[in-house]
């Protein structure tokens, strides 16, 4: 019987000749990563069993990304432990703020990852690797202190779900739409433990940035890994920022599979996930009425140059509504410097809007923009529970680039085909 990507993947990183789901297996990643809140446990730990030096320094990568730039005195330790730790431990990948962003794209941005490759990161989002054919498997702190000392894992091998995409997507559908309706059919946690592969041919219409926010987002599902599968549009996208060889990882044909389904975006509407879960996706024509105090593009989901090209394009000549604040984070320093150079963050000024240092921010409530009790804010993000961006009793809305730039317009949630025509 032949292999899904995942057991080719979990098989090369092995020492077993074949795996298949079920397997437990002992594995190697090609990277390990954390961030600032959850490498500092990590390293605690690693303290506490009484290891000196990280396996392999070469693998790990550390990335300042969540509260950063230090809201607060508690913060400001988590920087200076995981800082310390990395100039201690000679780990050449470790990047500060004002060097990198967002750690999952900045991941991609640098061509650290490639089709085939194995990414264990602190963080449940690392299925943003995905987006380039490559397995990103989320662990716990424990699991990286583990790995920072050893440079190998237990890993039970996730069956895999394929997910077919067909048809060819409307103006202003994007990657954020695609996945909403995924969610809307799977549910939270509909996937949990699972791994989901997803192709077909709609991807010909897809950009990287739509891969990313679908595998990115695919993570709500409860997904161990979402996979799409490596192309042209990934070949040509890596051309431009890594040199260094690869093998992309195709399924075989006769792969097994526990679920098939399918999907047709040609008729997709612009969605949008009401509060307070990411499943709850309903059209944003049914929600014109909802007023919004806040707009938020950037995170992980939605930080890239082209989803600040997107919000650019609805926004048009406009101004933002007097009556909504609108904070842009680019994901990564070379999003904002290319934003820079393009005239889009003079834009958003311009319209009214604030440009912030590249980081999380206000996606999980922690800076730079959190909701009072009453607010409603309408956010390029990916999750939506009940006080995840501030008070428990503020709203939160979850919607593409060109959404929140309609609804910045307008003050109110807004197609995007009102705004830009």
């Amino acid at each position: 019987m032949g292999q899904t990507i995942v057991e080719k993947i979990l098989t090369e990183h092995s020492e077993v000749e074949t795996c298949t789901a079920g397997d437990t297996i002992q594995c190697r990643p090609d990277l390990i990563m954390g961030h600032d809140l959850t490498a500092p446990h990590a390293i605690n730990i690693f303290r506490e069993i009484g290891i000196e030096k990280v396996a392999d320094p070469d693998k790990l990568v550390l990335i300042q990304d969540h509260f950063q730039p230090a809201k607060d005195i508690k913060s400001a330790e988590l920087g200076q432990a995981m800082r310390d730790f990395a100039r201690e431990q000679g780990v050449k990948k470790y990047y500060e703020i004002g060097q990198g962003g967002i750690c999952h794209i900045l991941l991609l941005m640098e061509g650290m990852i490639r089709p085939g490759m194995f990414l264990a990161g602190a963080d449940s989002h690392t299925t943003t690797a995905g987006a380039l054919g490559a397995l990103g498997i989320g662990i716990g702190a424990t699991d990286l202190a583990a790995l920072m000392a050893l440079g190998e894992m237990w890993l039970v091998v996730p069956k895999t779900r394929k997910i077919g995409i067909t048809g060819k997507p409307g103006r202003f559908i994007g990657g954020k739409d695609i996945v909403l309706n995924i969610l809307g059919n799977i549910g939270v946690e509909g996937a949990m433990n699972d791994a989901l592969e997803i192709t077909g041919p709609a991807f010909e219409h897809l950009r990287v940035s739509d891969r990313i926010t679908i595998a990115n987002m695919g993570a709500e599902t409860g997904a161990t890994s979402v996979i799409i599968h490596p192309d042209e549009t990934v070949k040509s996208w890596l051309s431009e920022r890594s040199d260094r060889e690869y093998n992309p990882v195709l399924p075989d044909d006769d792969a097994s599979y526990y679920g098939v389904s399918s999907i047709d975006i040609s008729h997709l509407e612009s969605l949008v996930a009401v509060p307070d879960s990411p499943a709850n996706v309903v059209p944003v024509s049914e929600l014109s009425e909802i007023e919004v105090n806040q707009v938020f593009l950037g995170s992980c989901s939605n930080g890239t140059i082209e989803d600040i090209r997107n919000f650019i394009e609805v926004l048009g000549d406009n101004s933002f509504s007097p009556h909504t604040r609108v904070i842009v984070i680019p994901a990564t320093q070379d999003v904002f410097i290319n934003s820079l150079k393009e005239g889009l963050i003079e834009k958003i000024v311009d319209a009214g809007g604030a440009v912030l240092t590249p980081g999380c921010g206000p996606c999980i409530g922690g800076h730079s923009g959190v909701l009072a009790a009453g607010e409603i804010g309408l956010s390029t993000s990916n999750r939506n529970f009940k006080g995840r961006m501030g008070h428990p009793e503020s709203g939160i809305y979850l919607a593409g680039p060109e959404t929140a730039a309609a609804t910045a317009v307008t003050g109110r949630i807004t197609d995007p085909t009102e705004v830009a025509g």
